[in-house]
């Protein structure tokens, strides 16, 4: 296989039919960040006691924020709110699933006909010549995801259970168990992020199956493996590829909100060191900027989504399907 011709064919078709950038946004739904901070500290020199201060922030909202707090100390709420953490997440991922499958199906389906030649593409012809392999996509991502989501919620429970006895106990031998049991769960966990991509380049085969051979669920997953185990290692430099460029244009997406984030830094610090000194216009002024920056970072990471899935695409066609055909060259539209 020409990896070359394979990247380079990739970019020429996502520059060329920009109506694949919708398709690419839908299919990146599913990436999800976020972080958490922590400021609460306590210093203790001598005969002084300094305790870190709480931001500035307006009466009502740190008022709400303790009240809060304090809820946790009621049992009923706590399983409240456990319950209603689990069915949002369980409502986020269904939607994730639904919206990533759509994008997926409309991606395969316009690389696809771009690379047999089309000259043009639509978003209403596409999307209804997609629709027809959607459930079957849909279904693909639910039996492939549910046992490792379980596999997962099993070994995050075992980690929360073995670490309870030596928070609530607080002696060494409970220490010693969980430091015996941590090694065994983090090879779990290894081997299983190791399984899971090799499941995802299953996957990935078997999607392009459903949607360019119109293979049934088991068809396309057993296909997907026979195109693994035949070509694992033009599978592994194409992910290697994909990783690097991912990662790359990652970088480039988040580093205007890198850029935003020091100076919201330097201002927790000055409001920790200063009475005076005001966190609020900080907080709002970066709030407003994340907001004015999410519909770019959308659009970038759906012109990147619809580039990696171009490369495995293609890759799909020029490890199943060899022929002089699928090598028509897209000329890229020249300015007048």
């Amino acid at each position: 296989m020409n990896f070359g011709e394979v990247v380079s064919k990739a970019w020429k078709i996502t520059w060329k039919f920009k109506v694949l950038w919708i398709f690419g946004m839908l299919a990146s739904c599913g990436t999800r960040s976020g972080g958490n901070f922590n400021f609460n500290s306590t210093y203790r020199t001598g005969e002084n006691n300094f305790s870190g201060s709480a931001p500035n922030l307006p009466p009502g909202v740190l008022n709400w924020f303790n009240q809060f707090v304090r809820s946790f100390d009621n049992p009923q709420f706590v399983w409240g709110f456990v319950a209603a953490i689990i069915a949002v997440v369980c409502v986020i991922v269904i939607v994730e699933l639904v919206v990533g499958a759509l994008g997926r199906v409309g991606l395969i389906k316009g690389i696809w006909e771009a690379d047999e030649g089309a000259e043009k593409l639509n978003f209403g012809g596409l999307w209804s010549r997609s629709m027809p392999f959607f459930w079957r996509v849909f279904w693909l991502s639910i039996l492939v995801g549910l046992p490792f989501f379980i596999i997962a919620l099993i070994i995050a429970a075992g980690f929360v259970l073995a670490l309870i006895p030596v928070i609530d106990n607080n002696s060494a031998g409970a220490g010693l168990a969980f430091l015996t049991l941590l090694p065994v769960i983090c090879v779990l966990a290894c081997v299983i992020f190791i399984l899971a991509i090799l499941v995802g380049f299953i996957v990935q085969m078997a999607e392009n199956a459903i949607v360019i051979e119109n293979q049934t669920i088991l068809g396309g997953f057993q296909r997907g493996w026979d195109v693994l185990v035949k070509n694992l290692g033009p599978i592994l430099i194409i992910w290697l590829i994909t990783a690097v460029i991912g990662f790359v244009a990652a970088i480039l997406i988040a580093l205007p909100l890198l850029i935003v984030l020091v100076p919201l830094v330097f201002a927790f610090i000055a409001n920790a060191n200063s009475v005076n000194f005001s966190l609020t216009p900080w907080l709002i002024a970066f709030v407003c900027i994340i907001c004015a920056y999410i519909p770019i970072s959308w659009i970038a990471n759906g012109i990147l989504m619809t580039y990696i899935q171009s490369v495995w695409t293609l890759t799909y066609l020029r490890l199943t399907k060899p022929k002089e055909e699928s090598q028509i060259p897209i000329a890229l539209p020249t300015n007048a």
